[in-house]
């Protein structure tokens, strides 16, 4: 079967279902593996009482219209990210079936377009978790980022671009660029880190999928947002830092040297998650790659 057999819009439509449905899952692995819960066993429940969730409760984003925002259980206020992970997973699946699949050649066979595409909603599939769980918790999982670097690795046959020597690049500047300068390096001359662990590993990830310059185009575009972002928050008066941020991964500044007085920065205040940053500017990578860089040096001129 070739990709001109079916109707774009019976192609947009399947996607936009797939990637809701999978949206509910991105859902379970956001609440529970923060908490090393399995995302498999006990199945849905209401995190309050825990009674299980019935089928029709559970349908994506529509589910949460229908019980209006409230758990049917115990009528405890539902989180509104349940829905907006579903949808935004909806319209990511959309925009990749659109680009790998409905404008792909109409020659292309569709299970190899519809493979490739499969292959880039997982990758932002995992930039999705890896973004809400950093934003609840200032935690990027290995579940996430591990097997989504393998994953990007041994799938370079299946894709167009990058290339195996591309993507191996990527890999290992993605890790080796934050490992050693900012937590590493940063850590001996400062005795804190600049950036966590699981920052590296996730730009391992990008840097696997999308080669070595997407792994300089996300650190430079999260680099400035993620300034834009600090800046925004700061003059708004409100914290950087995630109410649920785990402080186990290293030692505070007091702790480092007991002598030095408490500063901004010993407390904290002036950390904030950097992986949705790296995401955002991934998926941005993805869809508009070439169009931003040819823009980027275009202003330098």
């Amino acid at each position: 079967m070739l990709v001109s057999d079916l109707s774009p819009w019976f192609i947009r439509t399947v996607a936009f279902v797939l990637g809701a449905a999978w949206g509910s899952f991105f859902n379970v692995a956001i609440y529970r593996w923060p908490l090393e819960m399995s995302v498999i066993k006990p199945p849905s429940h209401c995190p309050a009482c825990g009674a299980p969730v019935r089928a029709w409760q559970n349908v994506p984003i529509l589910g949460y219209v229908f019980l209006r925002g409230k758990a049917a259980c115990c009528g405890v206020k539902l989180s509104i990210r349940y829905p907006l992970v579903e949808l935004l997973g909806a319209v990511l699946a959309l925009a990749i079936a659109e680009l790998w699949v409905v404008w792909a050649s109409p020659d292309r066979y569709m299970l190899a377009a519809v493979i490739e595409a499969g292959i880039y909603f997982t990758f932002v599939g995992g930039l999705l978790v890896a973004t809400f769980i950093d934003l609840d918790c200032m935690l990027i999982p290995d579940e996430v980022t591990l097997p989504g670097a393998a994953l990007g690795l041994v799938t370079v046959s299946l894709r167009q671009e990058p290339g195996a020597l591309d993507a191996a690049l990527g890999a290992g500047l993605g890790y080796l660029g934050i490992q050693v300068l900012f937590v590493w390096g940063y850590e001996i001359l400062f005795a804190r880190r600049g950036m966590g662990e699981g920052d590296s590993k996730l730009l391992m990830m990008i840097g696997a999928f999308l080669g070595w310059k997407g792994v300089l185009f996300s650190l430079m575009a999260a680099s400035f947002q993620g300034v834009f972002a600090a800046a925004v928050l700061l003059l708004s008066g409100r914290s950087l830092k995630p109410k649920g941020a785990i402080e186990a991964q290293e030692p505070s500044q007091d702790e480092a040297d007991p002598d030095q007085t408490d500063t901004p920065k010993s407390k904290g205040r002036l950390k904030m998650p950097f992986g949705p940053f790296l995401a955002l500017a991934a998926v941005e990578y993805l869809f508009f790659g070439p169009t931003l860089v040819e823009a980027y040096f275009t202003m330098l001129r």
